[in-house]
């Protein structure tokens, strides 16, 4: 959706995370996409950071090992991108042909833009024509960021083929995945005017309102489990693989469980602060679309793996949370580790997979 670069078939859905690497390549089954192949490689701290690769040789080793690891035939991948180096907007331009649009896209960005209009890559999507005007739906990255995206996986080997931004893939993947199996339980999140989807990762978090499938509002936080781990490994002594670990499944590596009392004191702290940044969203959304009813609320990525999360947003944002499971929305069985527990946090690789088609 919305690429800034080609498609070529097939190709394997490419997320680089701050904590870890989630790789997805997709067949089709009938009507159906099935996995053909997965792979989840846990990154050391630092590699990523602020949305950039820092450590670009242990960013080629990792990905040469997840190659491996998992058994990839396929070395064309689309990569996704997201954070504050990434502006989504819907304008109004003059009516014109397409073609034409494609030469006047620069000229019409600069007034929406909030940066220097050679230093990002743009793409464009027109929504709606008019008499008189059109509605366009802008999309523009900062090419110091998508650049830094395509050097490590080039240098692993790999053939980048496409660039996404992080939200449409999340959105695809729902549209795929998730919606039909929850129009199968008699959720009718088609009558819903606006769906909210949020993506939690360990850096940031991203949010996009949607009306009838097309972000209509997106923001961006930097917020995420970084600063949980940060907590555990300073106040506790923890090490980073074994913060991480306590907070998706409760116990450290050793098995031994995190004391219930310590637990729901970080885990509530944090997990408020996070609703309080959707809460906060969707009513700035609803303040200048007073129209559009936001239902349920669907929540994906790494973050998303915590059991308390759904209870504890809903009870402050005051709308229904569902954590987002594309398990039931995939055919034949599904390999590891997509079946142990992580299936949120690749809903951004799933939707970069569907940009391949192979046979």
């Amino acid at each position: 959706m919305f690429p800034f670069g080609g498609v070529s078939k097939p190709v394997v859905g490419l997320d680089i995370g701050a904590t870890a690497i989630k790789a997805v390549e997709l067949h089709r089954s009938g009507r159906r996409w099935s996995v053909h192949r997965v792979g989840w490689k846990p990154l050391p701290p630092k590699v990523v950071s602020g949305g950039k690769v820092k450590d670009k040789e242990a960013m080629v080793q990792a990905l040469r090992e997840l190659w491996s690891d998992a058994r990839f035939g396929c070395k064309r991948v689309a990569i996704a991108v997201g954070g504050p180096a990434v502006i989504i907007k819907r304008i109004q331009v003059p009516l014109m042909s397409e073609l034409d649009l494609e030469d006047q896209i620069a000229l019409e960005a600069e007034e929406h833009i909030p940066f220097d209009i050679e230093e990002v890559y743009l793409d464009f999507q027109i929504l709606e024509r008019g008499a008189e005007q059109m509605e366009v739906l802008l999309t523009a990255c900062k090419k110091e960021v998508v650049d830094n995206r395509m050097e490590a996986p080039r240098e692993a080997g790999l053939e980048p083929v496409a660039c996404d931004m992080d939200l449409f893939c999340l959105a695809n993947a729902f549209d795929a995945f998730c919606r039909p199996a929850l129009a199968a339980k008699g959720e009718k999140s088609d009558k819903i005017p606006a769906t909210t989807l949020i993506n939690v990762g360990a850096s940031h978090l991203s949010v996009a309102i949607l009306v009838n499938g097309l972000p209509e509002f997106t923001r961006e936080h930097a917020f995420g489990t970084e600063r949980l781990l940060q907590e555990l490994q300073q106040n506790q002594g923890r090490s980073y693989e074994d913060a991480e670990r306590m907070i998706r499944l409760g116990r450290d590596s050793r098995d031994v469980p995190w004391p219930g009392e310590e637990r729901e004191a970080a885990l509530n702290s944090f997990l408020e602060q996070m609703a309080g940044l959707i809460r906060q969203t969707v009513d700035f959304h609803h303040a200048g679309h007073p129209n559009q009813r936001v239902g349920t609320v669907f929540v994906a990525g790494g973050c998303a793996a915590i059991p308390e999360l759904p209870g504890t947003l809903q009870s402050v944002i005051n709308l229904p949370v569902v954590r987002l499971d594309p398990l039931s929305g995939l055919a034949g069985t599904t390999p590891a580790p997509l079946n142990s527990g992580n299936a949120p946090a690749f809903l951004v690789a799933l939707g970069l997979a569907l940009r391949g088609d192979a046979p």
